[in-house]
């Protein structure tokens, strides 16, 4: 109430004035009325004048103006009414609007406080969705997670099992192979050791005939004729010097390594013998493959046949 005063305090002290206005007015036209009507001023006539007929028309004239005092205080009551009426209705239309602005911020306030709690309502509804949803997410994971783990389990253990078997299955056909090879490689080898008897024998025979042959002892000269051309003599080397030299030698004739067995020179006649073998290589191959030896042997005579 405080507050439509001081909001509307304007309009307020209007209609103390405006009634006060009424007030004054009305007060003034009761005191009229009051007062005894002037005596009535008579012309100087000489005139007859009927009592009775003076008495009526005197008692009709203050009937009129009774009446009309009557009209009047009703017109004034009416139009008091009426101000009293504009005024109850504007006082009832100012506290309706009032009414109805408090109403409508309150209304307001309702909606915004409805709507907050709703939008908190809604916040939590929608965080308790997101706990469920995550919750939910996580199982899940969780489960799905503990199903690939048993299904790669069981997907191991099937593998193992496949893996023993195959194992074990390569093993029983590795050891029959084994055993298969074993026995064929025993019967190649008890045929290659017959072979390569037979072929051994074959070689010793041929060469025998080989070593015996002109051509070996020719293909020997050479080596040595080669070996004496490089051969620097020293002072202390005798007249009848014989060595026996052991050459390893590549298919090529390339010496790789020389040794002086017996010999009745010094060392350094040893020594100049090694060198010489080395500075000959290659050494001359002989006409006849079979004659090649690789671990070759010969008899190192300077000047001799």
């Amino acid at each position: 109430m405080v507050d439509f005063i001081k909001q509307h305090w304007l309009y307020i002290l209007g209609a103390l004035a405006l009634h006060a206005v009424f007030a004054g007015i009305f007060g003034l036209t009761m005191l009229n009325m009051q007062r005894t009507p002037p005596p009535v001023q008579l012309a100087i006539q000489a005139v007859v004048v009927d009592p009775a007929a003076l008495n009526k028309a005197a008692r009709q004239q203050r009937q009129e103006r009774e009446r009309e005092r009557v009209q009047q205080r009703e017109r004034e009551a009416e139009a008091q009414r009426e101000r009293e009426q504009a005024e109850q209705q504007r006082r009832e239309q100012e506290e309706e609007a009032t009414r109805k602005q408090q109403e409508e911020t309150a209304r307001r306030e309702s909606e915004q406080r409805a709507e907050q709690e709703r939008q908190v309502e809604l916040k939590q509804r929608e965080e308790a969705e997101q706990r469920r949803l995550a919750e939910e997410q996580q199982l899940r994971e969780r489960q799905e997670a503990e199903k690939k783990r048993a299904a790669a389990e069981a997907e191991r253990k099937k593998r193992a099992e496949e893996e023993a078997k195959k194992v074990a299955e390569i093993e029983r056909r590795q050891k029959e192979e084994a055993e298969r090879r074993r026995a064929a490689d025993e019967a190649r080898l008890q045929e290659a050791r017959e072979s390569e008897l037979a072929r051994q024998l074959a070689e010793e025979e041929a060469d025998a005939a080989a070593a015996s042959s002109p051509e070996m002892a020719q293909y020997v000269a050479m080596i040595r004729q080669q070996v004496e051309r490089r051969w620097k003599r020293p002072l202390s080397a005798r007249d009848d010097l014989q060595c026996q030299v052991q050459v390893r030698q590549t298919p090529a004739g390339v010496v790789l390594s020389v040794r002086v067995g017996t010999c009745n020179g010094d060392a350094a006649v040893k020594q100049s013998i090694e060198v010489a073998v080395q500075s000959a290589s290659p050494l001359p191959l002989p006409s006849n493959p079979r004659l090649f030896n690789p671990n070759l042997t010969f008899v190192f005579r300077p000047g001799g046949a």
